[in-house]
């Protein structure tokens, strides 16, 4: 049964990749706006990277063990915990 669906998959595959790469060109315009907003999805995409390792970059650090996690003080350890 597999060598049954590979024998009618490959000539569709190959005919689907031939029928696109014949096609024309499409001539279509893009004005200053598409350009504007090429720019700003970009733009935006690399701060919310830089941001997203900005949160991790600590979590990082301490997971290959090059930083150690900062030590508690005493007015942390002296306060009481909730219920009780």
């Amino acid at each position: 049964m597999p060598v049954r669906f590979l024998s009618r998959l490959v000539p569709l595959t190959l005919s689907v990749l031939f029928l696109g790469m014949t096609a024309t060109g499409a001539y279509a315009y893009l004005d200053a706006g598409t350009g504007s907003m090429i720019l700003q999805v970009l733009l935006g995409g690399i701060a919310g990277l830089l941001i997203a390792g900005k949160l991790y970059w600590h979590k990082f650090l301490s997971l290959v063990g090059l930083r150690r996690d900062p030590p508690q003080t005493d007015e942390a350890k002296d306060e009481p915990t909730v219920g009780q």
